[in-house]
Order: C-alpha cells, then sequence, then structure tokens
C-alpha cells in the first residue's frame, strides 16, 4: 500500500498524465498494479522488500524493487481444466512493462527494473517467425 501510495502521488505530481478519471486512469491504474504485483511479489516470495525506487522520466515510471532472494521470478505452466491460485502477477508485470530487468543485489538477492510506460502506448509484443 505504501509502494503504490508513493507511486500515484509521484505521477500525479508529474503532471505527465491527463486527469485521473479521464485517459490517464488507465495508465495510472497500470502503473499502479505493477508496483502491487512487484511488491507483492518480494514480501511472498523473495523474503521481504530491502529496497524500493521510483522515478518518472519521459520515458515513462521507472520501478525498482529488491528483495533479499536470488531466484528469479517464474511463470507457472497452467494445465487445461485447472484453476490453481496465484500465478498472474509476473505474467501481468511483463505485460504492462515495456522493459524488465532482473539485476543481482548485495547480499544474495535481486533488484526488479521495470519500465512502465505513461503515455498510454506500449511497443507491440514481438511477432514469432514463421518457419
Amino acid at each position: 500500500m505504501q509502494a503504490r501510495d508513493r507511486v500515484q502521488s509521484l505521477i500525479e505530481s508529474s503532471g505527465i498524465l491527463p486527469e485521473v478519471s479521464g485517459p490517464g486512469g488507465d495508465v495510472l491504474s497500470d502503473a499502479l498494479l505493477v508496483t502491487s504485483e512487484l511488491a507483492t511479489n518480494a514480501i511472498r516470495h523473495g523474503g521481504g522488500i530491502v529496497g524500493f525506487s521510483a522515478s518518472v522520466s519521459a520515458d515513462g515510471l521507472l520501478l525498482a524493487v529488491a528483495d533479499a532472494s536470488a531466484d528469479h521470478p517464474v511463470i507457472l505452466v497452467r494445465q487445461p481444466g485447472t484453476f490453481p491460485v496465484g500465478g498472474f502477477g509476473w505474467p501481468l508485470i511483463c505485460r504492462l512493462a515495456r522493459s524488465v530487468e532482473i539485476l543481482p543485489a548485495a547480499p544474495g538477492g535481486k533488484r526488479i527494473e521495470v519500465l512502465v510506460p505513461l503515455d498510454g502506448a506500449q511497443d507491440p509484443p514481438p511477432v514469432p517467425d514463421r518457419p
């Protein structure tokens, strides 16, 4: 909650988004969702948040969340017809962020840096090569 509040204040004070009730609302919601998922993953799977930063630039919202675990996030393989709880956060982060980088952090943890676009536009996903 603290991370979300900090990011919302940062974005709103930056003046780069139109009013939150208008077109900027979806962009703000995406940024807050990514913030929540990164923080939640660090708490639930990474041994807790050991570092957090957020900044806004012309490229978007740069978030960095560090935790105590060196383990990288994984995407769960889902069997058809099953409905396991959880496992949606990391794919959602990867989908909403323009870039995602996982870096080692001392001592033995990791830092995940993501760039979330604030202009409402994302780079199109890569199209797989067809044989």
